[in-house]
C-alpha cells in the first residue's frame, strides 16, 4: 500500500512539557501516548508526512496544501517563542496533489506553511522530536460540509502511488471541548457521549462509524477530530493492519486521544 501508516494525534499545546510545566502532570498519559505514536510513525521511514490540521485557515469547500520549501512554527501565543518546529516542505508532492486533485474536481489552493498553527505544530513537534525528518504536507481541510473528505484521502493514496513513495497521514484532532463545567467551549451534559462512542468505534477499527457520528451528537460536543480522522481512514481504505488506541483522557475538560489507525510492518532497517 503507498500509505504506510495512518495516526491520530491530538494537538492541545499543554501537553508539549515545556508548555504544560506544573500542570503537566494532569495530562502526562497524553504526553506519553503523544511520543509513542510519534515514534511509530516515525519508525515507518515515510518519503512524506502529510499533515492534516483542522485549525489551518479554511475555505468554503477548497483543500488547502502547502508547497512551501519549509514549514515553519512556534508556540509564541502560549508563551513559548523559544520553542518551535521546523521541518522541510514537499513540495513536489504538493504539485502532484494539486494536478491530480483537478482531475478528480477537488479544488485545491495553495497554503502558506510559514506560521503554522497550533493543529500542526503540537503534532509535528513531537513528530520532529521522535526524529521525522521526512519532507512534510500541511493540510488544511474545507469547512464541515463540504463532503469531499473520502475523496481527499483516496486522491493521497492514490498520488503517493503514482509517485511511488510510501506515505503517512497524521489527523490532527481533538474530541468533545465541552466535557466539564469550564472547559474551553462551555458545557454540555452529553458531551462525553460523543467522545465514548468515538473512541469504541475506534477501539473496535470500526472506522466507518467513528467518521459518522450522530450529528446532533457531534455538534454538541464541539469536536474538530472528525475530518482530519475521515481523510486518515480513506486513505488507507479504512484497513486497521497494526491499528492501536494509545490513550484517551479528559484533564481539562477536552477529550485528547491518540491511535495508530494502520501501520505497515515497521521497515527492515540496514546494519551496513
Amino acid at each position: 500500500m503507498s500509505i504506510a501508516a495512518a495516526a491520530l494525534m491530538c494537538h492541545a499545546p499543554i501537553v508539549v512539557p515545556v508548555i504544560g510545566g506544573a500542570r503537566g502532570g494532569d495530562c502526562a498519559v497524553t504526553t506519553r501516548a503523544m511520543r509513542s505514536v510519534a515514534a511509530d510513525v516515525v519508525a515507518q521511514a515515510p518519503d512524506v508526512l502529510v499533515l492534516i490540521s483542522p485549525h489551518a485557515p479554511r475555505q468554503r469547500r477548497t483543500w488547502g496544501v502547502s508547497a512551501d520549501a519549509t514549514l515553519h512554527g512556534d508556540f509564541r501565543r502560549f508563551g513559548h517563542a523559544e520553542l518551535s518546529v521546523a521541518l522541510p516542505g514537499a513540495p513536489g508532492a504538493a504539485r502532484s496533489l494539486a494536478a491530480a486533485a483537478s482531475r478528480v474536481e477537488l479544488e485545491v489552493t495553495d497554503l502558506p506553511a510559514d506560521d503554522l498553527d497550533h493543529g500542526a505544530t503540537v503534532p509535528l513537534w513531537f513528530l520532529a522530536e521522535a526524529g521525522l525528518r521526512a519532507p512534510t504536507l500541511l493540510v488544511a481541510l474545507p469547512y464541515p460540509g463540504a463532503g469531499s473528505e473520502a475523496r481527499f484521502g483516496r486522491l493521497l493514496r492514490d498520488v503517493a502511488a503514482a509517485r511511488g513513495e510510501r506515505w503517512a497521514v497524521v489527523a490532527s484532532g481533538d474530541m468533545s471541548h465541552r466535557l466539564q463545567p469550564g472547559a474551553p467551549g462551555g458545557y454540555h451534559p452529553r458531551a462525553h457521549e460523543f467522545d465514548d462512542a468515538f473512541v469504541a468505534h475506534v477501539r473496535a477499527a470500526d472506522y466507518t462509524r467513528a467518521v459518522a457520528p450522530d450529528e446532533a451528537l457531534q455538534e454538541l460536543a464541539g469536536e474538530d477530530v472528525v475530518q482530519s480522522t475521515a481523510v486518515a481512514v480513506a486513505a488507507v481504505n479504512g484497513a486497521a493492519r497494526g491499528a492501536r488506541v494509545y490513550a484517551y483522557e479528559r484533564p481539562f475538560g477536552v477529550g485528547y486521544m491518540e491511535a495508530l489507525l494502520y501501520a505497515e510492518p515497521t521497515p527492515a532497517r540496514s546494519h551496513t
